[in-house]
Parts: C-alpha cells; sequence; structure tokens
C-alpha cells in the first residue's frame, strides 16, 4: 500500500536549496572551462541571480528556524584574517 506523503514547508525549503547550492558549483564550472565569451557572460549574469535566490531561500530558512548558523568566534575570526593577510591573500 502507498502512503500519500507530502513534503512539508522545510523539505522543500532544503529541496530548492540544495538545487541552487548545485546549480552555482555546475554553472561556475561552465563560466571557468568557456572560451566564448558571450556564454560566459551569460552564464555569469545566470550565476549572480542564482546567488539571489539562494540567499533569498537561506534568509527565509533561517527566519523560520529551518537553517540555524553557529557563529565563529571573535578570536577565531581574527585569527583567521590574520592568516589571509599573513598569505597576502587579502
Amino acid at each position: 500500500m502507498v502512503q500519500n506523503q507530502s513534503l512539508g514547508e522545510r523539505e522543500i525549503a532544503y529541496v530548492l536549496l540544495n538545487n541552487h547550492k548545485l546549480s552555482a558549483n555546475s554553472l561556475n564550472n561552465l563560466i571557468l572551462e568557456s572560451a566564448d565569451t558571450g556564454l560566459r557572460q551569460d552564464a555569469t549574469q545566470i550565476l549572480y541571480h542564482t546567488y539571489q535566490h539562494q540567499k533569498m531561500i537561506w534568509d527565509f530558512m533561517n527566519n523560520n528556524g529551518y537553517y540555524q548558523v553557529e557563529y565563529a568566534p571573535q578570536q577565531e575570526i581574527a585569527k583567521a584574517t590574520q592568516q589571509l593577510q599573513q598569505s597576502g591573500m587579502q
């Protein structure tokens, strides 16, 4: 017997978020490996919009308690910043 299971708001949001992450990775690879300037520009615009949509989904999830973030201690942030500065990355 097949049960009728429906996805809740949280599950749908997770699927959307993960699909946007996958799309961003694929678009990034397309941009990096494309020799055609027009294709690169189009893919870059799509990637930018994907970032915007992903942020909107993440904000929704975070505001509804579906995706909680544990913030790094200020000491760890300062340490990472110092390491980046020393390696010439910043």
